[in-house]
Parts: structure tokens; C-alpha cells; sequence
């Protein structure tokens, strides 16, 4: 088994190609690229995250980074603290929808995305030559702690929507957060909105109670609850919380065609604009970009989170997925 290295960064299997010496070797890599700077850190909620977050934040203190840490947070969650706190990057200690045995470690750009392809070479082929840059001890970075990233989600969340009339409706929402980073955050959301939420698997304690992607096989679970409690809907997330699959009030799974395509129906509707999905996304986009968005343009990318953000940001684009 080799060290899995790609644009969405590194994984592999904890004690045998992801140890102490890759995760701080890494973290000197992305810290020289960065040449210092503020670092957002944060972690999913698998039992080997603190050894591994803290082999990354030894080579960004060694580089001469300041790191702030952000405890057991999901991943969109970082993403938001590297603008919050006008950081220069961020890094992420998890495995996403990797089984127990894994971990990894993701790089976020001052823009709180996946580096361009370009740019994730760089580090990568920085980490393969060794070419790192450490500062002397006057220059060793700082550490310091957040958590406020929950309360600021939350709160961005809640003002892109309309609060008073989900409050209204009191829904009932069953959320299996797997264990995972999305604990914390998720219930709190629900709780500002005003839902009736059961959440299940909500230790975060990284002991992952099935199979952790959140696909159909894996969340029969999660369908029977929504139908024992007669939900409104049903919810499940990944174990850093970067993914959620849908179940309807039948305990019916939604794929994630659908829920791009439900996402996109409703923000067209209120606000017509260019949308930007990847190229294995369905043709109902177009569709419902000519039908409901007014002949909204689709821009279409290579598959990976970092091309669609990144038409995201060039194209203006108002929803990427």
C-alpha cells in the first residue's frame, strides 16, 4: 500500500503509510510554500487525529507558521475560519469517508479552497525533495486556539436563509452524524432553526457506527429512523462533515443528483445565475438552468472539488456542485 497523493491531498493508512514523519514532513512542505503565515488547523473526529495533527503542526511551527488550532470541526468549517481569520492557508486532519485505518491531512488556499492542481504539485514535489525551509529558534511559529468555528458557522448558515419560516414549520429531522465532526455543529444548526432533531451517532468519537460514505447500502439505518419517528427528513454526513446524503419523509434515499439538482432548482428560482458543476454531473442542471434559470449558463469542469471552486470564483458563479 502506498501513500495516496492527489489534488484533494493525502491519505493513507495510520501506523503504515501515514506516520508521525510523513504528516510533519507534509506540514514543513505546505508551511515553506506558504513562507510563514497564519495556519487554520482543524480535524475530524478519528481516534488517531491528534497524533497526526500534531505531526503536521510541528512542520508548520518548524517553517515558522503561526498555527491556530480549531479542536474537532468539519471541514467546510475550516474552510470558513482561513477567511474568518484572514489566514494564509488551512489544513485539515482527516481521511473523509476513508474507513477507521485511515487518516490524511488537505490543504486549503488563503480562499479557504483545494489548491489548483499547480499548485498542489508544488507541494507535493517540495515534501518528495525535502526541500524544506526551517526558521531558527527566534523565528519558531506560535500556537493558538479557536473555538468559535461552530458559533460562526451557524450564523452564516442561518443568514442565507429564512429562520422565522423554517421556525415556523418545526421539522422534524433525523441526523446521523456517524460519529464524526458534524456532531457539534449539526445539532447546533438544528437547534437555531427551531427543528425537532434526533441525532444518532452523535459521539464524536471516531468509531464510525457503518460504513462511513454516505451512500444508500450504508444508511438503511438512518431510513428506518426517519419512518419511526415520522420525520420530516432524514440526514447523513460523512466523518469531517464535507458531504451530506438526504432521505425523504418515505425514508426514501436521495441520491446526489438529486440533491445537486433540488439545490440549484431553488437558488435559481430566487436569484438566476451561472452554476458550475463537473463533468460527470447529470444533464438536469442544464435543464433546469434553461427552465428555471432563465438559460442560466453551466459551466462544466474536470472532476474535483478544486476545478469547480475554482469556477466558482472566476465565473461568479452562484452555485457549484
Amino acid at each position: 500500500m502506498t501513500l495516496m497523493i492527489s489534488v484533494s491531498g493525502v491519505r493513507g493508512i495510520v501506523g503504515q503509510t501515514m506516520t508521525p514523519t510523513v504528516a510533519a514532513e507534509m506540514g514543513a512542505a505546505f508551511g515553506t510554500h506558504l513562507a510563514g503565515g497564519k495556519v487554520v488547523l482543524g480535524r475530524d473526529s478519528r481516534a488517531s487525529g491528534e497524533m497526526v495533527q500534531d505531526a503536521v503542526k510541528s512542520g508548520l511551527l518548524a517553517t515558522g507558521c503561526h498555527v491556530v488550532e480549531l479542536g474537532i470541526v468539519s471541514t467546510p468549517g475550516v474552510a470558513m475560519m482561513v477567511r474568518e481569520l484572514a489566514a494564509a492557508g488551512g489544513v485539515v486532519i482527516t481521511a473523509s469517508h476513508n474507513p477507521r485505518p485511515w487518516n490524511g491531512i488537505k490543504f486549503l488556499t488563503a480562499e479557504g479552497c483545494a489548491p489548483p492542481p499547480e499548485l498542489a504539485q508544488q507541494v507535493f514535489e517540495r515534501y518528495g525533495k525535502k526541500a524544506f525551509r526551517f526558521v531558527d529558534a527566534q523565528h519558531s511559529g506560535k500556537i493558538e486556539r479557536d473555538l468559535s468555528t461552530h458559533d460562526r458557522h451557524v450564523s452564516k448558515v442561518a443568514a442565507l436563509l429564512d429562520v422565522d419560516a423554517i421556525r415556523r414549520r418545526q421539522f422534524r429531522v433525523v441526523l446521523d452524524t456517524i460519529n464524526g465532526a458534524g456532531v457539534t455543529g449539526g445539532r447546533m444548526l438544528l437547534e437555531h432553526l427551531g427543528c425537532n432533531g434526533i441525532v444518532i451517532n452523535a459521539d464524536p468519537t471516531g468509531d464510525f457506527f457503518h460504513p462511513p460514505e454516505p451512500t444508500a447500502e450504508n444508511l438503511t439505518a438512518l431510513c428506518q429512523a426517519v419512518c419511526e419517528h415520522k420525520a420530516d427528513i432524514g440526514m447523513a454526513q460523512d466523518p469531517d462533515a464535507d458531504r451530506l446524503a438526504i432521505v425523504d419523509n418515505t425514508g426514501r434515499y436521495i441520491g446526489e443528483e438529486y440533491t445537486l439538482a433540488l439545490a440549484a432548482k431553488f437558488l435559481l428560482s430566487q436569484k438566476p445565475g451561472p452554476v458550475a458543476v463537473n463533468l460527470s454531473t447529470s444533464r438536469m442542471i442544464d435543464d433546469l438552468a434553461q427552465q428555471v434559470g432563465n438559460g442560466a449558463v453551466v459551466y462544466r469542469t474536470p472532476v474535483g472539488e478544486a476545478n469547480v471552486a475554482r469556477a466558482v470564483l472566476t465565473r461568479g458563479c452562484i452555485l457549484g456542485g
